[in-house]
């Protein structure tokens, strides 16, 4: 029995993961059925003034892609101590499509998850205008789904980034470019016209894009 991680938001990103898991060399692509990702999640650390990624079980036509990891007991305590404001909860083999085979019917497959009463997602925890969503997190989340695209050649995950910005929910107009020296920000994140033509292209809403302001 091996324990493993899925990974749909920072933990996407190759420099984000080591981050907390510095060993993880490998991680493999894969979707749930029966979650919903979105912009709901304030974790309560002091300081921070942002809507995160949250995830929450959803109904079975919802489904969210990420990676899997293996980890270490030590390695989930040092997790579950970085993940504050959610919950691990243990995802069911029937919602797991494991594109590669990688699983075995024993392993445990762990998410971190919000908690809200009767699982109904309050507007309160929505990005508002002292909490809204940050480019720099956007970036984080969508250069990791570019990496994923770019090191599996499947064509099960060719439109990963795609799935990844579709299937979020709760993108706002309460968003905020948060990345260093915006007029040249490839500097700082060499992706960034990359990562702004793929949300351009995928978000439902055209308009949220153009709506970015800045600080």
């Amino acid at each position: 029995m091996k324990n493993y991680i899925f990974g749909y938001g920072s933990l996407l990103e190759t420099e984000s993961r080591k981050r907390t898991n510095p060993l993880v060399d490998k991680v493999y692509p894969l979707k749930i059925h029966g979650f919903l990702r979105g912009w709901f999640a304030r974790t309560g650390v002091e300081g921070l003034t942002t809507t995160f990624l949250g995830c929450i079980k959803a109904n079975k036509d919802s489904f969210v892609n990420g990676i899997i990891y293996e980890v270490s007991q030590e390695e989930l305590n040092e997790l579950d101590k970085r993940e504050k404001g959610y919950k691990r909860i243990l995802v069911p083999n029937e919602a797991i499509e494991d594109y590669f085979s990688i699983l075995n019917s024993t392993d445990n497959v762990f998410i971190y998850s919000n908690v809200f009463p009767n699982n109904k997602i309050p507007d309160n925890s929505l990005p508002a205008k002292d909490y809204p969503i940050v480019q720099s997190y956007v970036d984080m989340c969508i250069q990791g789904c570019i990496e994923i695209e770019s090191v599996h050649n499947n064509p099960l995950i060719k439109n990963f980034t795609k799935d990844f910005i579709q299937s979020t929910k709760y993108w706002s107009k309460w968003w905020v470019n948060d990345r260093i020296f915006p007029r040249r920000p490839f500097i700082y994140r060499p992706d960034a016209y990359k990562i702004d033509e793929l949300l351009k292209l995928y978000l439902d809403n055209k308009n949220l894009f153009n709506s970015i302001y800045f600080e």
